[in-house]
């Protein structure tokens, strides 16, 4: 897979513009605040239909001056040309301060989880250092986005979890009565699809845990050792037996039987928090590096190293799931990665042969490091390139 042109118009500080991408590495360069992470957001957001820098779709609006009126006329744009398994797509998404809307091949989409699988990418952040220190949600999102990009099937699970959920946390909220017959419909519907959610959880972080294991053993020289685990969002103290996790159906039907007694159970301590306190929505991942708990003891840069392998684990998920490589976005990623774990990184990324966008400052540093095949400049919002790929 890989993006033949690439056109924007008033998203977050790009201007409009059209310009042609390489097949293999691109590199943007320029100062801060000129637009190059924007141009890795429009890409992102035309994979996603959404931003990975916001929860607002209209911050992605490019900024008017102040005497302007508020909302009049505004509205952000981006669209890519792109190749899958040797056919030409387009896709497009447009915002306003009000909504949103996204055209798979002058297609409009009906609902936002049709645009997932389409054009996939695999986005390397600064903060993606927070997969490794922050809150599991990040995590849970890290493996719920692998799923729901790999099988139109486990996002609907996911979904309508979510939406079963939704409506048992509403009745907990309007504090009906714990024995109201409603309960029992939506914790029915829970158990139905979080069985299933935790099972293809379990079988997804196996798959992903050991591909970020080679990789991290490949960044670091075979110096740290690496492990993850599926932390399924139940009481540690009631004790969830692994395999229950299981595949297998009769498994699967005690897994669902148990999550309903958990929340028979949790209903009334449930209801005086207004939530769900225990389930699948409450699960992490946890990650170990040479035995120790890495959310707690690895460094800045072992932390950094961790999410790098996440993500390069990630693209082999998803070139393996879909037959076919998805687009890297990487921006500035050599802070706190040593010579050693950069020229590794170089060597694993010149192996892959996948399209990649990377913004940098030093642009000299990048171009000695890896094998960039077109150069952009990148200034005030203005996109122009100025080496390779003629």
């Amino acid at each position: 897979m890989h993006i033949s042109e690439l056109t924007s118009e008033n998203f977050r500080l790009l201007h409009k513009q059209a310009i042609g991408l390489a097949p293999g590495l691109n590199l943007f360069s320029g100062e801060n605040a000129q637009g190059k992470t924007s141009l890795l957001e429009a890409v992102s957001y035309l994979s996603s239909g959404r931003s990975f820098r916001t929860s607002r779709d209209r911050d992605c609006i490019r900024f008017k001056p102040s005497d302007a009126p508020a909302d009049e006329g505004r509205f952000a744009a981006a669209e890519c040309s792109f190749v899958s398994h040797e056919v030409q797509h387009k896709v497009r998404c447009a915002i306003t301060p009000t909504e949103k809307v996204c055209w798979v091949d002058g297609n409009k989409l009906a609902k936002l989880g049709d645009l997932w699988g389409v054009l996939n990418t695999v986005v390397f952040v600064p903060t993606d250092i927070e997969l490794v220190r922050g809150g599991p949600e990040l995590r849970r999102a890290l493996i719920g986005e692998l799923l729901a990009r790999t099988s139109r099937y486990d996002l609907q699970v996911m979904q309508r979890y979510a939406l079963a959920l939704r409506e048992r946390n509403a009745l907990l909220r309007d504090q009906f009565s714990t024995s109201n017959e409603q309960f029992d419909v939506f914790e029915n519907q829970m158990a139905e699809y979080g069985a299933k959610l935790l099972t293809a959880r379990e079988r997804m972080i196996r798959h992903f845990a050991m591909l970020a294991q080679e990789h991290l053993h490949q960044l670091t020289g075979g110096r740290d050792r690496f492990q993850m685990s599926h932390e399924s969002g139940w009481p540690r103290a009631a004790g969830l037996p692994k395999e229950c996790l299981s595949d297998d159906n009769p498994m699967r039907s005690e897994l669902k039987s148990r999550l309903l007694n958990l929340w028979e159970h949790d209903r009334e301590a449930d209801a005086e928090r207004g939530f769900t306190q225990n389930g699948p929505h409450r699960g992490d991942v946890a990650f170990s590096l040479n035995d120790r708990d890495a959310r707690t003891f690895c460094s800045q840069g072992q932390a950094r190293t961790i999410a790098l392998a996440l993500r390069l684990a990630e693209v082999e998920v998803l070139t393996i799931l879909s037959a076919e490589t998805p687009v890297l976005l990487l921006d500035d990623i050599l802070g706190d990665l040593d010579q050693s774990r950069i020229e590794r990184f170089a060597e694993l990324l010149s192996k892959r042969g996948l399209q990649s966008l990377i913004t940098s400052t030093d642009a000299s540093t990048i171009e000695t490091r890896l094998p960039v095949a077109a150069h952009f400049r990148v200034l005030g919002g203005e996109v122009k390139r100025i080496g390779g790929f003629a």
